[in-house]
């Protein structure tokens, strides 16, 4: 594989040498997906997809262009380097262009890779029937869902000296579960090895969710605490990293702004972002612009302690990049939340009058700078009361804030999980949470 990135991404900057750019960064990316589908129980897709892109960062005299092409054809990658150049003569001089970090850089991080996942093939239907059958034995009626095994490769060649390769694999399952009464529940698993995946814990969960959630209840809008399980609190956490980013601040789609120093969170909370963690498959040892990447606190006991940058962001802040270049944007990796000390069962008997959140869809942001926003509980959603659940109950609609949400932590679970699917772009290593006093109202479908 390493033959096939040399050749594309000595070929993009060669051209780019040639027509005499100040400076340049080259990144190839290739990826493999192994994804099998099911759907009311059986198997639907199986399928192999592979896919290189090529993105490029060019400086000349101030000016600044980057791009991206998926042709690895060397008459296809010359002309993709001719016309990105040629943009140039459209393009703005900027005062905040900075040069490519140059120098020998060490990079002691490694992501996790795993042989077996890259070679799995068609090992991916047992897994499949296993979360099949994991639902099935909790009392769904039927189950469907994706199982998507991943291997990167990664190549990076700039100006400033920087020549490095990264690999990660990871393989997840996401499963939906139904009952009689189409009630429903989700699970996930993700992992980076092949021995830490259980597919069948996801299926378990989706099943028991869904057969735990037939029995449907009234409830009435207005105040509730919630207890949000972690593939929701990572909705949250995801939010968090991604407005961490300076550029964001500086664009004002951020709820960070001005808060350097300042507490922004109860003071049990600590988020941290990593370039490589054991576990987590969001990052690359290197970032766009080849500096190694790192552990970055961004919330500690409650304290916004950095923004992430690049070397751009970081010249305007007089400071130091923190390895999140994004070219244009700086941004997140993977994200650790610090665990606490409660069991999800433990915060539903401390709550009086609370909704236990189990999966979410189609959060919408009203207000990026205040951090306003909603989002749809789906799958089993559960009204407590006085210490116990209650019943199901459906149609609700959370409509909050980051900044007040993070401020409201009650509880902090103490099992944490790796959360990744279509809803979580940036992989989350997160607990549960219990926050007090969010407003529920009735979703209008």
């Amino acid at each position: 594989m390493n033959e096939i990135l040399d050749n594309v991404v000595d070929r993009v900057f060669k051209k780019a040498v040639e027509l005499k750019v100040d400076d340049a960064s080259v990144i190839a990316a290739y990826g493999r997906e192994n994804m099998a589908r099911f759907s009311n129980n059986s198997i639907t897709v199986v399928n192999t997809l592979d896919e290189i892109a090529i993105f490029l960062y060019m400086i000349k005299d101030g000016k600044r262009v980057v791009g991206v092409t998926y042709s690895i054809e060397n008459e296809e990658l010359d002309k993709f380097v001719e016309r990105l150049f040629s943009s140039m003569q459209f393009v703005e001089k900027s005062s905040e262009t900075t040069a490519m970090p140059k120098g020998v850089f060490k990079y002691s991080g490694e992501n996790d890779y795993d042989k077996e996942i890259e070679v799995l093939g068609e090992g991916i239907i047992d897994y499949c029937e296993n979360a099949i059958n994991a639902a099935l034995s909790e009392g769904a009626e039927r189950v469907s869902g994706t199982i998507s095994a991943n291997t990167e490769f990664y190549k990076i060649k700039t100006s400033g000296g920087v020549e490095e390769y990264d690999r990660v694999s990871y393989i997840s399952a996401n499963v939906r579960a139904f009952s009689e009464t189409n009630s429903s529940g989700h699970g996930l698993s993700c992992a980076t090895y092949l021995s830490k995946f259980h597919p069948d814990e996801a299926g378990k969960a989706a099943g028991t969710f869904a057969r735990e959630s037939k029995n449907i209840g009234y409830w009435s809008e207005g105040e509730y605490d919630l207890i949000l399980g972690p593939t929701v609190a990572a909705d949250i956490f995801q939010m968090v990293g991604t407005s961490a980013s300076a550029f964001r601040v500086d664009s004002g789609t951020s709820f960070f702004k001005d808060c350097l120093g300042k507490k922004v969170a109860v003071e049990a909370l600590t988020v941290e972002d990593y370039g490589t963690v054991e576990g987590g498959f969001g990052g690359r040892k290197f970032d766009d612009e080849g500096v190694p990447t790192q552990k970055n606190v961004i919330i500690e006991n409650g304290v916004l302690k950095t923004y992430l940058h690049n070397t751009t962001t970081a010249k305007k802040y007089n400071t130091v990049t923190t390895g999140n270049a994004g070219i244009i944007a700086p941004h997140p990796w993977n994200i650790v939340v610090s665990a606490g000390d409660m069991s999800v069962e433990e915060m539903i008997r401390e709550s009086k009058k609370a909704i236990y959140v189990t999966n979410n869809w189609y959060t919408r942001y009203q207000n990026y700078m205040s951090g306003e926003y909603s989002t749809i509980p789906r799958d089993a959603t559960f009204l407590i009361e006085n210490g116990s659940i209650k019943y199901a109950i459906n149609g609700t609609r959370i409509s909050d804030s980051i900044p007040r949400q993070l401020s409201s932590i009650k509880a902090i679970g103490k099992d944490r999980k790796w959360i990744k699917w279509w809803e979580i772009e940036v992989p989350v290593y997160t607990p549960a949470i219990l926050i007090e006093k969010s407003r529920i109202t009735k979703a209008q479908f």
